[in-house]
């Protein structure tokens, strides 16, 4: 059996390569930068957790209100997560009670078109969450 010309000829077998190569190469690099967002995603959640209860624990008058106001801002500031939402899980109030807050968001997963391959992969985005609880002061 006679091979064609192009499968004997071997002046192109690196341009062949390369071919196979390269979108396994961008498909890890994608998946790299994805999950580098989901862990940005996640400790900036976490972070605007912490500084709302913080805020909100120092607070002289309204410890929710201002707990809410400064994890929303800085949840918002970090501009990576989307549809952010906060949660006052316990409101505080006097001098040595608990302020828990809860902040969530999504990070797009650019890879939602391959998830069925992929088993505990999120088809949309990935859910983020995290929470943060202080002692209210008082003085």
């Amino acid at each position: 059996m006679k091979f064609p010309k192009f499968l004997r000829d071997r002046t192109a077998i690196e341009t062949v390569e390369a071919a196979i190569t390269l979108p396994i190469a961008l498909l890890v690099m994608l998946a790299t930068i994805n999950l580098g967002l989901v862990v940005f995603g996640q400790q900036a959640v976490q972070s605007a957790a912490r500084h709302g209860a913080r805020m909100g624990s120092v607070a002289q008058s309204c410890p929710s209100c201002w707990a809410v106001r400064e994890a929303r801002g800085a949840i918002e500031n970090a501009g990576i997560v989307q549809n952010p939402n906060v949660v006052i899980l316990s409101g505080g109030g006097r001098a040595g009670s608990t302020l828990k807050i809860r902040v969530t968001g999504e990070v797009p997963n650019f890879f939602g078109g391959l998830a069925p391959l992929f088993p505990g992969l999120p088809s949309g985005s990935f859910r983020l969450n995290g929470e943060a609880t202080f002692r209210q002061e008082g003085w």
